[in-house]
């Protein structure tokens, strides 16, 4: 009886050691994954002036500062909800400026419906896509943004042509551009539907195109520009 009692003992201790070491072992690659989602814009921080980092609720970064003289913003998240394809790792850049524009419109390349951070099954208008633009790109915008769309039918063209390109959103407040950062281990995801993209973080290579994108659009809406270009209509008809 006693030896039974020992080796129950033993096995108890045997078994609290190893839940033990799988619990340390958890935290430490919990804190390990946490370290590393806090850092895919490391490599993006001098991008932005006075660049002021956080993280969100999700764990991910968010970086605040200026870029081309105007307020901007980097963030990363996840996209997992498509059915048959690879989890997602998009990157948002964001350019805020007073556009002369009361419109929205929005634009997304291959739309799957899970594209959560879309606005546009929100408004109200749909347009089929313009001459030159991927015919799989999806236009929605406010019921005035007509003369939005057109005004920036041929600037966009050849951005959209980009396969990393996903979404350009437009706002009288701004334009928030959304590139493709990453695409998930397939290894991991089809046998663990694990999220792991094999980048560890985004390139400034890639935060600069989509800045640059969204800055240019947002410098092709200023009011300063709509007014030069209503000044040499006036001009063209006085002459």
């Amino acid at each position: 009886m006693a030896s039974a009692t020992l080796l129950a003992l033993a096995l108890s201790v045997v078994v609290l050691g190893v839940v033990l070491f799988a619990a340390v072992a958890l935290r430490r690659a919990g804190r390990a994954e946490a370290l590393r989602r806090a850092g895919r814009l490391d490599a993006c921080a001098n991008l932005l002036d006075g660049c002021v980092r956080s993280i969100d609720r999700s764990g991910d970064p968010v970086l605040r500062g200026r870029y081309g003289g105007g307020k901007a913003a980097l963030r990363v998240f996840a996209e997992q909800l498509a059915f048959r394809r690879l989890p997602q790792l998009w990157l948002a850049a964001t350019v805020r400026a007073d556009l002369a524009t009361s419109a929205t419109l929005d634009l997304v390349r291959r739309p799957t419906g899970a594209e959560f951070f879309s606005a546009g099954l929100a408004l109200p208008r749909r347009w089929a896509p313009p001459e030159g633009w991927p015919q799989d790109t999806r236009i929605c915008g406010s019921a005035d943004a007509g003369a939005l769309l057109a005004a920036l039918t041929d600037r966009l063209a050849a951005p959209l042509a980009d396969p990393r390109l996903k979404s350009i959103l437009v706002t009288p407040r701004g334009v928030r551009v959304v590139r493709q950062a990453a695409q998930g281990s397939r290894g991991a995801y089809l046998l663990f539907r694990d999220m792991r993209f094999p980048k560890a973080s985004v390139t400034r290579h890639d935060a600069a195109a989509a800045l640059d994108l969204a800055l240019q659009i947002a410098a092709a809406l200023a009011p300063a520009t709509r007014d030069a270009h209503e000044s040499d209509r006036l001009d063209v008809r006085a002459a």
